[in-house]
């Protein structure tokens, strides 16, 4: 392989020296062999062909997969496990450690050990991984673990985005008129902010935590008594937490982050891909209707812009702007945008609940901790009926009291939905 990184890939992989890492974390019952470990994650490489795969720049700076032959096998990191908040610590600590791009494999596994409960902590580069292909590497190895003689096959990398655009929207005048004007305007954009610094991390921070099996059964009853989706109560929630912190100017508006894979059929869900569209979306009417109705609002919305979404032309564009991604993946560090935070949601996990011997205790949302210029994200996820939620930033952006202040103002909000 040697494909050209996207858009969403290359900003990921900025400048090939800062951490972006997607990053999941497990509590697991049972013994867990190392030598088997190891052979569930050669036959997890095999399978992943950007799990082969190494970062080289061409001359103009543009990065590209480049397969390696001879690359590593996928490192294990063995630690003693000691209290049950060593996995919070390790996940913040795998988030801000960088990959060697151009030498090592993309993935790697912290194993923290201890005769009650284990951690098995899978971290992989952002530019190859998303929040679903993460957990989709878990799963895979507690399968191999469980039964090592699995087949979990293997699959073909795709060469360019254009491998999924037809010909008629490749070649579609308005298409092309559409491209050659946003490249016209965001040379002018790149040249605007070329002379601002980028924002850098201060002290980097992660905010975990989980509502019990009852609560959050409680609050999922009422979704669906609405008819409302979890994803659109949350995302309202988390707006209105913000709203709520006197220190901060709040622009009342979000980007959620949508599996681009529902799109296009030809990747599927057990791929690693790291291509998201982002869709901002904001409270409105806040003042005059109830909370209910506003999160209608919202998701009529979201559902909106959901169906609006032409994937031939975001990959069009991708390919068209891709000359400039070294100066956007500069960009990303430098402009702090007009939204409040990005929402991850993962919703049920698709981790089971045993592997054999092996028990499935509890599995974090998977996270990501990001140097960008706005670097606050949203995660949440669930596993055996309890609702998980990951929230990171940076003291520069938001102070860490204030996030404290945001995150029970969620759980005051969520217990009052009536």
């Amino acid at each position: 392989m040697r494909r050209k990184l996207t858009l969403v890939e290359g900003t990921m992989y900025g400048d090939g020296q800062t951490a972006v890492n997607a990053v999941v974390a497990a509590k697991i019952k049972g013994s867990v062999d190392i030598e088997d470990l190891q052979l569930a994650l050669l036959k997890v490489q095999a399978r992943h062909p950007l799990l082969n795969v190494n970062v080289r720049e061409d001359e103009t700076g543009i990065p590209y997969f480049i397969t390696n032959e001879n690359i590593g096998q996928i490192p294990v990191r063995i630690s003693n496990r000691y209290t049950d908040e060593d996995w919070e610590k390790q996940t913040s600590v795998e988030c801000l450690t960088p990959f060697d791009a151009k030498s090592g494999p993309l993935m790697r596994v912290v194993y923290l050990k201890s005769p009650e409960a284990s951690n098995l902590i899978m971290v992989c580069h952002h530019c190859i991984c998303d929040g679903r292909a993460i957990l989709t590497l878990l799963d895979e190895t507690l399968r191999l673990l469980a039964e090592p003689q699995t087949d979990i096959g293997t699959y073909q990398a795709f060469s360019s985005l254009c491998d999924f655009i037809p010909d008629r929207a490749r070649k579609s005048r308005k298409n092309l008129l559409m491209v050659f004007l946003v490249k016209k305007l965001s040379r002018l954009m790149l040249l605007a902010v070329a002379s601002k610094k980028e924002i850098k991390r201060v002290k980097p921070y992660l905010i975990h935590w989980r509502i019990n099996e009852q609560e959050s059964a409680a609050i999922l009853s009422k979704c669906r008594k609405q008819g409302i989706s979890l994803h659109a109560v949350l995302s309202v929630i988390f707006l209105k937490a913000y709203d709520t912190i006197e220190t901060i100017k709040p622009y009342k508006k979000l980007y959620c982050a949508v599996d681009m894979r529902k799109f296009v059929p030809e990747i599927k869900n057990d791929m690693l891909f790291a291509f998201p569209a982002m869709i901002e979306l904001g409270l409105k009417g806040e003042c005059n209707i109830g909370f209910w109705d506003q999160v209608r609002l919202f998701k009529e919305e979201l559902a909106l812009k959901i169906s609006k979404t032409n994937v031939n032309r975001i990959f069009l564009l991708d390919e068209g702007l891709s000359a400039f991604l070294p100066k956007l993946a500069k960009y990303a560090k430098v402009d702090a945008g007009a939204h409040d935070f990005t929402f991850s949601n993962m919703g049920n996990s698709v981790i089971q609940e045993n592997y054999g011997l092996i028990e499935v205790q509890a599995v974090y949302s998977p996270v990501t901790i990001f140097p960008f210029g706005n670097p606050s994200t949203f995660f949440a996820s669930s596993f055996r009926g309890q609702l998980d939620f990951m929230m990171t930033s940076d003291v520069h952006f938001l102070k860490y009291e204030d996030a404290i202040l945001i995150r029970e103002k969620t759980m005051e909000l969520l217990k009052e939905m009536n």
